[in-house]
């Protein structure tokens, strides 16, 4: 995670904070019937056995679980530890007792912080006593302490599996390393895998896989998770990526991990639209639930990109497209019932035999509640042939 982010009592808003670190949908089409996708979202595992976590907490995050990712937690270095040749500290004094720490575990997988369930993933983030960054006595000193907290955290988390964020593509200690991966300790890796943005698709992939390598090398059994970002750099707020290079890195977790936890994402204006669409895509994709039929939906708010305003309602044009080779019968747009704070009834509803490459307009006065209090959302435009996930950013 990021050096400088251990506010050890004011919850974040929003995968972990590892010292750097994990990709849209890029048509946006709407559903009709706007299921409760926060509550009733398929995970990311359900069709792929790729699982998708999420980090994040407070108001006003993405709400990346009503795609299909899973609330997971990152517990923080709330007691700042440190080890050298003469032994590990909290602060430079004594270390925490197993009540303290266990029960900063507990406030971390709490719903007032990452609201991690309780078989849902930890990461300890302890970037200071990493085993990749020590060397000798102090080296050896942490791999005490580390298998002190692990055990620890089992403890406070009997059913969570428990791993490490770490720099894995490194294999300094990897002996203490593996060990830690033994006896019932570590449960998987998260290594770290954020994208610089100066670093090319060759130079990024290189480190995942080197990664990669040295994980299986050390627990072949074991899932290895990376910590990714939409943003460029693990950066919080920072500048996004484009939805094309966020679908490369999808692609190829999918191919070489078992799972990726996506830290500290957010999405708060149009310059989010292109990952957060490819997101969607993506996860749609993983959970079995894409955009389906032989009529796609586009949709544009006014703003002219995926933004769509709090408190208010906003008339979006809507274009359903035949793209299929053949005639489709005629259907009826079908009724657009809120979720999270959503609503609107179609000015056209009832949609002609549309012959291929024919397109049918509409308009939906799209309500947007006040309250609503995640920054983005995934919506369906539907009719009785198909389905087109819509997704939005909402200010």
């Amino acid at each position: 995670m990021h050096p400088g982010r251990m506010n050890r009592s004011a919850p974040r808003t929003v995968r972990y904070a590892p010292r750097g670190r994990v990709r849209g949908w890029a048509a946006v089409t709407l559903a009709t019937a706007v299921a409760a996708l926060t509550a009733l979202a398929p995970t990311a595992s359900a069709s792929s056995g790729f699982t998708v976590f999420t980090n994040e907490r407070g108001t006003g995050t993405p709400g990346l679980q009503q795609y299909g990712a899973v609330k997971s937690t990152v517990v923080y270095d709330y007691f700042a530890l440190t080890c050298d040749a003469e032994g590990c500290y909290s602060n430079g004094g004594a270390l925490p007792s197993e009540a303290a720490y266990e029960s900063k575990v507990k406030d971390y997988m709490s719903a007032s912080q990452f609201g991690g369930g309780a078989s849902a993933p930890v990461v300890l983030d302890f970037e200071n006593i990493v085993l990749t960054a020590l060397s000798g006595k102090a080296a050896t000193n942490a791999f005490g302490l580390w298998k002190q907290l692990v055990t620890w955290t089992h403890k406070a988390a009997p059913s969570a599996p428990v791993g490490m964020y770490g720099y894995d593509s490194s294999t300094t200690n990897n002996s203490l390393t593996q060990q830690l991966h033994q006896n019932g300790l570590f449960d998987f890796f998260a290594p770290r895998a954020y994208r610089g943005s100066s670093q090319t698709d060759a130079a990024w992939t290189s480190t995942l896989d080197a990664s990669v390598a040295n994980d299986h090398a050390l627990a072949p059994g074991q899932p290895v998770y990376p910590y990714v970002s939409p943003s460029w750099d693990g950066s919080p707020g920072g500048a996004t990526m484009s939805g094309s290079t966020w679908g490369y890195t999808i692609e190829q977790l999918k191919a070489k991990t078992d799972g990726a936890v996506v830290w500290e994402a957010s999405a708060n204006d149009a310059t989010a639209c292109n990952w957060v669409a490819q997101n969607a895509y993506e996860m749609g994709v993983l959970t079995g639930t894409p955009s389906t039929g032989p009529l796609t939906a586009t949709a544009t708010p006014p703003s002219g990109n995926c933004t769509v305003p709090r408190g208010t309602t906003t008339s979006v044009p809507v274009t359903l497209t035949n793209t299929s080779g053949s005639t489709t019968a005629a259907t009826q747009m079908q009724s657009f019932t809120g979720t999270s704070g959503f609503s609107g009834s179609w000015q056209y509803w009832s949609v002609p035999a549309l012959a291929p490459g024919a397109a049918f307009h509409t308009t939906l006065p799209l309500a947007v509640a006040s309250s609503q209090s995640t920054s983005t959302a995934l919506l369906h435009i539907r009719t009785g042939l198909s389905d087109t996930r819509w997704t939005v950013v909402v200010k």
